[in-house]
């Protein structure tokens, strides 16, 4: 390898990740050449494959029948051929191969794209990029297609150090159009690789690090006595945690032998497979215009997998097995997909959605329409059979405060509905409410006081303040607190008492602040409002009609 290394010097450009119009569903291992007939053909469209997935033995004849039958049933494929092989690059005028080849298939309509290589060691990285980006060159509408191991791989398979090096390498130096990898977890005796979740999240990681969509093949057959064969439940977890975790393709290991037989007549796993599929077709239409934000876990945490914490726009059982992918479109809309991370059993609970979000809907798995869920007391209940999940699009509204702007007077009128004009900081009162005309805080502990900082007022310019508001039983005494640019802090060498009437009724107050020694003369940059020095009813409410300085 290491003449070929120092053969291979051109460095590799960077390339485009590929955007396909409908989520892809493909699948490992498709016909035999003597079953290339429209009946398996029709039989995989059937079961709501989109690409028609690799498969070798392939002719060129052969495989332009089988484009031809693909066309036909609104298939588009993977094109296999011999010619493609990353050797080829040491050759002299490889690239007109490359042309060959395209000049066979490309344009076909039913060609999506072309089968390079399966698990690479990182030794051929570097040619094998090469031969990607070639075919991108000459073919951008087309998809150079590679698959990686997974994390089970040793250093000897995978050619470096550890898997997040393999990832990392091998997005820098090919640059691929889309991160394929399988992982097949379902082991003998009902046994689960520990790392399918750790999997999962450096493939999403990666992916988006380096800003290319994730694929994941799943099992579905038992290859070998080390393995099992899926249940339904199973087939639905692989698919909807692969989805929860933010992956832009599914693929099948295998199509032949595992979701058909050998003589090509669909197994106990084709039915689940057809609604699978179709109920990612549907999902798809949201699901690929959505970008991975963050995944986490409730109930016994997953190797590598990280637990749902508090600061949650949704609150999940900690108890139960759950997984959240939560996601945002171009549009900064907020998706949450909740998937059932017990493939056995169905799972009933109840998820407590933040203040902020007002509403709730489902994307159909059936059509990928919106349905609107009801929220009572912030919560929606959900009932997931085994592995199954859902997709839900938040609506969310919020009004961010405005940000306190500087001021040259005191004259708070309060006119303007949902403007609290910079009031803001404050103690036993709950977050101010501006509405006709008035102010009103409703009292919540022993201590109330609001504050209006960012004042810019020169020295002298008011002598008095005068406050209009009404108060309810409390003591009858109110304070006013500033601070100045020599003192910036609120401090008892600066305020005044003065009375209040805690009537109920609306009551004008003067505070003669020019009256005190550290308000004379000095450039005023805040004040604090104590309505009452105390024993207020928790629950009851003080408006303020203005505040006005003369």
């Amino acid at each position: 390898m290491s003449a070929l290394a120092l053969t291979l010097t051109l460095a590799v450009p960077s390339q485009q990740a590929w955007l396909p119009a409908e989520f892809p569903i493909s699948y490992w291992l498709g016909p035999p050449v003597e079953n290339n007939n429209l009946q398996a053909w029709q039989l995989i469209r059937d079961c709501n494959f989109t690409i028609a997935g690799p498969y070798w033995g392939y002719s060129t004849d052969e495989n332009l029948k089988m484009l031809d039958f693909c066309r036909q049933l609104g298939l588009t494929a993977i094109v296999s051929d011999p010619r493609i092989n990353w050797r080829i690059v040491i050759e002299d005028n490889w690239q007109d191969t490359v042309r060959q080849v395209l000049a066979d298939y490309d344009s076909h309509p039913a060609t999506c794209g072309y089968y390079l290589q399966d698990e690479p060691n990182y030794e051929v990285f570097q040619p094998l990029g090469l031969l990607s980006q070639e075919f991108q060159r000459q073919s951008p509408a087309h998809l150079p297609y590679i698959n990686l191991f997974p994390t089970y791989a040793n250093v000897q398979q995978l050619g470096t150090p550890t898997y997040a090096h393999h990832l990392d390498k091998y997005l820098s130096i090919v640059k691929p159009a889309v991160l394929s990898y399988d992982h097949y977890c379902l082991l003998a005796e009902g046994r689960d690789r520990p790392d399918y979740f750790e999997n999962l999240g450096l493939i999403r990681e990666y992916g988006l690090r380096y800003g290319v969509p994730p694929w994941n093949i799943i099992q579905a057959l038992q290859y070998s006595p080390a393995v099992r064969e899926p249940s339904d439940g199973e087939m639905r977890w692989q698919v909807y945690t692969s989805l929860a975790y933010g992956m832009k393709g599914i693929m099948y290991f295998t199509y032949w032998q595992g979701i058909v037989d050998p003589d090509g007549k669909p197994t106990r796993l084709y039915p689940i497979v057809q609604q699978l599929n179709g109920e990612m077709r549907a999902l798809g239409k949201t699901l690929l215009g959505l970008t991975s934000t963050g995944v986490f876990h409730t109930g016994e945490i997953p190797l590598g997998a990280t637990r749902l914490g508090s600061d949650s726009v949704v609150a999940l059982p900690q108890d139960l097995p759950l997984v959240i992918g939560f996601f945002r479109d171009e549009g900064a809309r907020e998706y949450v997909m909740i998937a059932n991370r017990d493939y056995s059993q169905p799972v009933t609970f109840d998820a407590t959605f933040l203040p902020h979000v007002a509403g709730l809907s489902l994307i159909s798995a059936r059509d990928g329409s919106e349905e609107p869920l009801a929220l009572t007391d912030h919560k929606a209940s959900f009932e997931l059979p085994p592995g199954d999940g859902r997709l839900l699009r938040l609506t969310t509204e919020f009004s961010y405060p405005k940000p306190p702007q500087p001021l040259t007077e005191i004259n708070f009128q309060f006119d303007d509905d949902n403007d609290t004009a910079g009031w803001g900081e404050r103690n036993s009162l709950s977050p101010p409410v501006v509405k006709g005309g008035t102010m009103t805080m409703t009292f919540t502990g022993a201590d109330p006081y609001i504050v209006r900082s960012w004042l810019r007022l020169q020295p002298d310019q008011y002598s008095k303040l005068r406050v209009r508001m009404r108060l309810p039983a409390c003591d009858a005494q109110g304070q006013l607190f500033w601070t100045t640019d020599e003192s910036p802090g609120f401090a008892d060498d600066k305020y005044l008492n003065f009375a209040v009437i805690p009537d109920g009724a609306w009551h004008e107050y003067e505070i003669p602040v020019g009256d005190h020694e550290n308000w004379r003369g000095k450039a005023v940059r805040g004040i604090r409002l104590d309505p009452t020095t105390g024993e207020a009813q928790p629950g009851s409410k003080v408006e303020i009609d203005w505040i006005v300085g003369e």
